[in-house]
């Protein structure tokens, strides 16, 4: 299901750069480039290539970022669930070791200096 939302996520953002990059900014942009700016004008009318063109973009970005939302909150959910399992795998295995199997390190004592009675000859 993961990979099949961020195939999705890649396809949309492809799109929606096509369709940004056809729009006719202040030079006209690639629409008015296409047959001379004539083919805009023939498919959609005067002025209906760019609100055509308009409304796609924000339909597509709207979808681009409910998208991204859906992956940020999908992604999340199954590395919780991942952290918890291996939470869990470790804790059986402790729970699976008896106290008395495990092996106890032996206490060093830190070697003491031999007392002496003679006086310091200070």
């Amino acid at each position: 299901m993961y990979t099949f939302l961020v195939v999705l996520f890649v396809l949309l953002s492809f799109l929606m750069v096509v369709v940004i990059l056809l729009q006719s900014g202040k030079g006209q942009g690639l629409a008015g480039s296409i047959g001379g700016g004539m083919a805009g004008q023939s498919m959609f009318g005067g002025r209906g290539a760019g609100d055509f063109l308009s409304k796609t973009t924000a339909y597509l970005a709207t979808a681009y970022f409910l998208l991204a939302i859906i992956i940020g909150i999908y992604y999340k959910n199954t590395t919780e669930d991942i952290q918890k399992s291996l939470m869990q795998k470790q804790i059986e295995q402790q729970q699976a070791l008896p106290s008395s199997d495990l092996p106890v390190a032996p206490i060093e004592t830190a070697p003491q200096a031999p007392a002496t009675d003679k006086p310091d000859n200070k």
